[in-house]
């Protein structure tokens, strides 16, 4: 089993990611875009955490750092757990059930090593002088940028999904500003 070191991004992501409504955004931002949930994340956390935005050069050292991880590894994890969901004749279904949640544990091991990985892709210090406001706008700046980088386009749907993950993220700030901030996406 692998030990894997402290990091804040592994923090930010789990308490984001664990907070009400946010896991079934991600899957719908997934779902609809085949966009990796880790980068989203990782998007959110460099403005959150006074990291700043990310360069066009930046969001592709980013998404290149993790693709083929993502791609050939957590996305295929992923597949057969969800393959294997409700059980997989002919195997019994009790021990298709336990072979499917080890496999939900490896997966969230990958995305967890995925994660570090992002990290070390970007690895800057915090700017504490960054206010609040400045962060969310670097974390909608972020984001969008990923959009851009995978082609995708932002739906009002999207939008809110995106709303929802900041305004965990950012929990002091006043919704009304981070629906504001994200109809720039």
């Amino acid at each position: 089993m692998a030990e894997f070191p402290e990091h804040p991004f592994w923090d930010f992501s789990l308490g984001v990611y664990m907070s009400e409504g946010v896991g079934v955004a991600c899957l719908e931002l997934q779902d609809a875009h085949e966009l990796d949930v880790n980068v989203l994340l990782f998007c959110m956390w460099l403005g959150a955490s006074g990291r700043g935005p990310l360069s066009a050069a930046e969001m592709k050292t980013v998404t290149g750092a993790v693709q083929e991880w993502h791609h050939d590894v957590v996305r295929e994890l992923r597949a057969v757990r969800v393959r294997m969901k409700g059980g997989m004749s002919p195997a019994p279904a009790d021990l298709s059930e336990s072979l499917r949640q080890r496999i939900q544990k490896v997966e969230i091991d990958c995305e967890h090593t995925e994660q570090l990985m992002l990290a070390g892709a970007i690895d800057r210090q915090a700017d504490d002088s960054r206010t609040h406001v400045i962060r969310l706008a670097d974390a909608v700046a972020n984001v969008a940028r990923y959009f851009v980088a995978f082609g995708g386009e932002a739906t009002d749907a999207d939008r809110s999904h995106v709303a929802h993950m900041l305004g965990v993220a950012f929990s002091g700030q006043d919704a009304a500003a981070i629906r504001d901030a994200c109809a720039k996406l």
